[in-house]
């Protein structure tokens, strides 16, 4: 009998020192994510504008970005965002007697490359001010940013300012959404729901609005494995040298049919989203097309094809330029039947290198154009709209 209990007690034994292991190591484990989330709630180091699906903006922030080895751009840029967290003048204590104008958008409104001074953002602010002296205009691009983010953006930021015009340059981030291609309100949601269960992504996102680890954690996983369909390259890009791909019309076919049906008409809603808050706060929507460099034809610098340079394995400028001008196309639908006013940028500014120094990001010069076409449009608008602003000509002659 003793020797049948022996072995049962050792058993016994490594059973019980195994579980206090397990309890020591989840304890252990507890501590150090304790520790982390205490530090990251002091310091978080990280940078990312999203905390789970809400927008964390950079308020009062001092950034100097260098480009070693960049030809079209300023060697050394500096960057700073104001108490808003936007890029612009601080809001004047008579903000509501100006005329003020909020641009909404991704990397393409944001600038990021480009120096304070230089942005499409900041040159139409200038010409403006010519015949609008009473002028605000910020710079609310936030980089990688879709019409999910713009409604947050809107709802929990831009509505408080009340300024009198927000235009949007939207539709090339749209064109990379994979997941919820068809949910217009997900990213709006906070907290833990009952529908955050669905997906390991979606309580995570949920839980961010707890906790800086699970943030850090959804946002590094978002930024090293992207959910993206394609994405053109972030990169100054030298057109003679670039690599070229052809694709096959049943395969340029297949790939328009699948996102003819996912993406065109959440987009739509969305863009309607957008008017509607505008219009539920008083403020005036304006919609702006998105231009890029990769389409179709020859750039008149290099000569160069510009819609065989490959953007991604098997897509190229040519098929990518086709998806995002559908959705340039469904803006401009909403546009016309919402009756708001369209900057149609993607057909006014040239495909040509000297405006790019990447296939969809603007250079200085292309900034100047962009901002001279928007003010084109967008002053005669602003004057029968905002007469009461308009610099009057006995003022034009003092």
């Amino acid at each position: 009998m003793p020797a049948e209990v022996q072995p049962q007690s050792r058993f016994k034994t490594r059973l019980r020192n195994s579980g206090k292991n397990l309890l020591l190591v989840l304890l252990s484990l507890v501590l150090a994510l304790s520790l982390v989330e205490i530090c990251l709630r002091i310091y978080n180091p990280l940078g990312f504008s999203i905390k789970g699906y809400q927008i964390i903006l950079p308020y009062n922030k001092n950034e100097v970005i260098y480009h070693s080895s960049a030809s079209k751009l300023d060697r050394t840029v500096y960057l700073h965002r104001n108490s808003l967290g936007f890029r612009g003048d601080e809001p004047p204590p008579d903000l509501d007697r100006r005329l003020s104008i909020v641009a909404v958008g991704g990397s393409t409104t944001i600038c990021f490359e480009l120096a304070d001074d230089k942005t499409w953002v900041h040159v139409l602010g200038e010409k403006l001010k010519d015949s609008f002296p009473q002028l605000w205009i910020n710079n609310a691009g936030l980089a990688g940013h879709s019409t999910f983010g713009h409604i947050i953006l809107l709802e929990n930021f831009v509505v408080k300012l009340r300024p009198k015009v927000v235009i949007f340059l939207v539709g090339v981030n749209d064109t990379g959404l994979l997941e919820h291609a068809n949910d217009v309100d997900t990213s709006l949601k906070t907290g833990l729901r009952w529908d955050s269960f669905r997906s390991l992504e979606r309580f995570a996102g949920a839980l961010a609005d707890y906790s800086e680890v699970a943030a850090a954690v959804l946002n590094l996983k978002r930024y090293y494995f992207p959910k993206v369909t394609w994405a053109p390259p972030q990169r100054e890009v030298d057109l003679k040298n670039e690599p070229t791909v052809e694709m096959s019309r049943k395969r340029t076919a297949a790939l328009e049919r699948d996102f003819l049906a996912k993406y065109p008409q959440p987009y739509a809603m969305r863009l309607k989203k957008l008017i509607s808050i505008c219009r539920e706060n008083q403020i005036l929507p304006v919609l702006m097309t998105q231009p890029a460099l990769y389409g179709h034809g020859v750039d008149d610098l290099t000569g160069v094809d510009l819609a065989q340079i490959k953007i991604m394995d098997g897509i190229n400028s040519g098929f990518y330029w086709d998806i995002l001008d559908i959705l340039n196309n469904v803006t401009r639908k909403v546009a016309q039947e919402e009756q708001v006013l369209l900057i149609d940028l993607a057909r006014e500014v040239p495909k040509s290198s000297k405006y790019y120094y990447d296939l969809v990001h603007y250079d200085n010069v292309g900034a100047e154009k962009v901002g001279t076409i928007i003010c084109r449009h967008l002053s005669p608008y602003l004057a029968q709209k905002f007469p009461q602003y308009l610099r009057t000509a006995a003022s034009r002659n003092q």
